[in-house]
């Protein structure tokens, strides 16, 4: 449990889309992952913390220690965790000339298509007086409700939670769980920025739906008297495009942590297969709920902790207590009311269970009782086995004019 918080403390995402340089040899970091040897300087995660006025506290600092590794001609290097690596500079030399000069990598800012499968495109800003076409955002057939979902405990049942989706990544041919999401209609999944910005050797290229309990191909929900009712077995999609905030993390960590993914074709409801509902009623959106809902099978770009989907009740904390919590416990985050908000569980695990871009939500009447999604479970800390330490959330209800503007039929 310790390794773990100290991994949640150390978990800040890389702001743009990472490449490794080929020359980078692999390692194990102190959790035993894998990890690539780079300079300290390289390290996002590792140099942030070791350049910040804050003295880490003891369990961080022996977490550097254990990261030590060695690299030729390097004053300190690390073993990194891939997604938190720095691009190495490219190097050109011009034909007119023998000077060398050295170009940073850039933003991408229009959809670059490489073999690595879906387009990254970065997100338009909307116009103050810009038509948005709400009717592609469910109201009605969206966040239905089958059963009580407080009463049974963490664990879920069959159709629960139809919108839940996991996010599939490929590395050496192998895909794994990395991050969740959530269906939002027919054609797109909401999730984190963080979950989208990868480095080149982990990509990001399906979305899986209708998934429950992962050890089973068929998941059935079976009745007192013996009768079973059984969903559709859970499905891969292609990813069309990965939408992601254009100030994700900036001009601080965690800020914008939000993206959509545009499927490569539309997919067919089922009992299995449904949206969420989205704060689309103004209404809805000022609404401040005491207790809130996360799902997930634990998954994080680190681990998956559970391959039953999970529930988890966490109460709502304000954002400067939330602020207050974050820095007594030496986690080096700047919180802002407007973008994000917070939530803590009640036990020890319980904020564990849901997944990284994962929805946060609770049952609203909205033409009848509605599950709406009100956050997205953002990047880094996490209140995973430390109860005093509050989760942080990017707040959906002050981006729902750049969800619907990034979005198409």
């Amino acid at each position: 449990m310790g390794v773990r918080r100290i991994l949640a403390a150390l978990l800040l995402i890389t702001s743009s889309s990472g490449v490794l340089s080929q020359e980078d040899p692999e390692c194990k970091t102190p959790t035993m992952s894998d990890g690539f040897c780079v300079s300290i300087e390289r390290c996002r995660n590792i140099y942030s913390i070791i350049i910040s006025p804050t003295p880490p506290s003891r369990g961080i600092q022996n977490y550097i220690n254990r990261a030590a590794c060695s690299l030729p001609d390097v004053p300190r290097s690390v073993c990194c965790q891939p997604l938190e690596v720095v691009p190495a500079p490219t190097t050109t030399t011009t034909t007119t000339t023998t000077t060398t000069t050295t170009v940073a990598p850039s933003t991408v800012v229009a959809p670059v298509k490489t073999n690595a499968g879906p387009v990254m495109v970065t997100g338009v800003e909307p116009d103050a007086g810009a038509t948005l076409n709400w009717n592609l955002l469910p109201t009605r057939n969206c966040g239905t409700i089958t059963v009580n979902r407080i009463a049974h405990g963490n664990t879920t049942r069959v159709f629960e939670y139809p919108w839940m989706v996991l996010l599939r990544y490929e590395s050496n041919g192998v895909l794994s769980d990395r991050c969740g999401g959530s269906l939002i209609n027919n054609r797109y999944v909401l999730t984190a920025a963080h979950c989208v910005r990868t480095s080149s050797s982990i990509r990001l290229v399906k979305v899986r739906l209708g998934e429950h309990d992962k050890r089973q191909q068929i998941d059935c929900h079976v009745y007192s008297d013996g009768e079973k009712d059984c969903a559709d077995p859970a499905v891969d999609v292609d990813i069309e495009s990965m939408i992601v905030h254009k100030d994700y993390n900036r001009p601080i960590k965690f800020r914008h942590d939000i993206a959509l993914l545009r499927m490569a074709q539309e997919v067919e409801f089922s009992d299995s297969v449904k949206p969420i509902c989205l704060p689309v009623n103004e209404d809805v959106r000022r609404k401040v709920l005491p207790k809130y809902i996360i799902t997930g099978w634990g998954t994080t770009e680190q681990q998956s902790l559970s391959d039953l989907l999970l529930q988890a009740i966490v109460n709502h904390v304000p954002v400067p207590e939330c602020q207050q919590k974050m820095n007594e416990n030496f986690l080096y985050v700047t919180l802002a009311d407007e973008w994000q908000m917070c939530a803590a569980g009640e036990g020890l695990v319980d904020s564990c269970q849901g997944d990284s871009g994962g929805p946060l939500g609770f049952s609203v009447d909205v033409a009848g009782a509605k599950f709406v999604q009100f956050g997205i479970v953002s990047a880094g800390v996490r209140s995973c086995g430390k109860e005093s330490v509050p989760g942080i959330y990017t707040r959906v209800t002050s981006y729902m004019n750049w969800i619907v503007a990034n979005m198409k039929p």
